[in-house]
């Protein structure tokens, strides 16, 4: 009699087919990953992390929480920056600042903090420990799921969750506080109309452009640095923490162009379906993008930690 085949039993051959395409596949791997020293598999790592830990649903919730914590911050730092700087100078740096990070949304953002400033007048000590309440929140926020990318870090209590989001403020000062005088040196250096050969000015020169260019990033790579290496309640070495912060900062001008385009270009038009709450919206959605670039910046600082050690 002749035997019939089980059909849910693939057959040898099929068998031996699969692995030489799994061995193909796993060869081709090692191979691009022998190409790029190692980085193929540390990236693979931090995007299977991202995905393990729901990082993009929680960039949903840091979206959220920036909405409510956003002018409070910004009026944090203009009050700070008053006790330093006159108030319209203070400002002025906030807002630039504002303008360099959240190149959306502009007119919406500078309306309401002028509006919020008028209201208010001069902020109290009692309202500004408010203010700093409020926010912390996004802040606290993004500390936690920055530690999360660390698979061995501990949680931090619901005080030292706060104190790490103070010190975030801290930190955001004092980046405004370095912005303030490198753009004030930036001025004051214009205003010199030094010759150079051929009767060239300093500010014409390809350097000038260059270094008015590359000053706001190196700002925001400090920053995104000093978020991956003292944020994480886990020993971070400073190399580990480069890495991630030079792709998060390369990853963020990319997206501001990007975003920038898409806006501008007319594909999509917020306000047509969503009224007088299209820039919040498009807001929100920046905040987003920027949230999962953060994130996955952390988490790939943690992948070099884990391939590395």
């Amino acid at each position: 009699m002749a035997t019939v085949r089980n059909r849910g039993t693939a057959s040898p051959a099929m068998g031996n087919s699969r692995e030489n395409s799994a061995g193909k596949i796993r060869t081709l791997r090692d191979r691009a990953n022998d190409l790029t020293s190692g980085s193929l598999v540390i990236v693979s790592d931090a995007i299977q992390r991202f995905d393990d830990v729901r990082a993009a649903e929680a960039t949903a919730s840091i979206a959220y929480y920036a909405i409510f914590s956003f002018f409070p911050l910004l009026l944090v730092l203009i009050a700070a920056g008053g006790f330093v700087l006159e108030s319209e100078q203070a400002q002025r740096q906030v807002l630039d600042f504002v303008t360099e990070v959240f190149p959306i949304s502009q007119p919406l953002i500078e309306k309401n903090i002028q509006r919020i400033l008028e209201l208010r007048g001069t902020v109290g000590f009692v309202a500004l420990l408010g203010l700093l309440w409020s926010a912390m929140g996004v802040l606290t926020v993004l500390a936690r799921n920055i530690n999360r990318a660390w698979t061995k870090a501990e949680p931090r209590s619901f005080l030292g969750s706060r104190l790490v989001a103070l010190g975030m403020v801290g930190g955001l000062a004092v980046l405004l506080a370095f912005a303030s005088v490198s753009t004030t040196v930036l001025d004051v250096l214009a205003r010199f109309r030094v010759p150079l050969g051929g009767g060239l000015l300093i500010y014409e020169t390809l350097l000038w452009t260059i270094l008015s260019s590359v000053v706001p990033r190196l700002f925001m790579f400090f920053a995104l640095l000093g978020l991956y290496r003292w944020v994480p309640n886990a020993n971070v070495r400073w190399s580990e923490a480069f890495w991630g912060a030079l792709v998060a900062t390369l990853a963020w001008g990319i997206a501001t162009n990007v975003f920038t385009w898409y806006l501008g270009s007319g594909v999509v038009h917020y306000e047509l379906v969503y009224g007088s709450l299209g820039a919040i919206v498009a807001l929100m959605l920046w905040i987003y993008i920027i949230g999962l670039i953060i994130l996955f910046g952390a988490h790939l600082s943690a992948a070099v930690a884990r391939r590395t050690r």
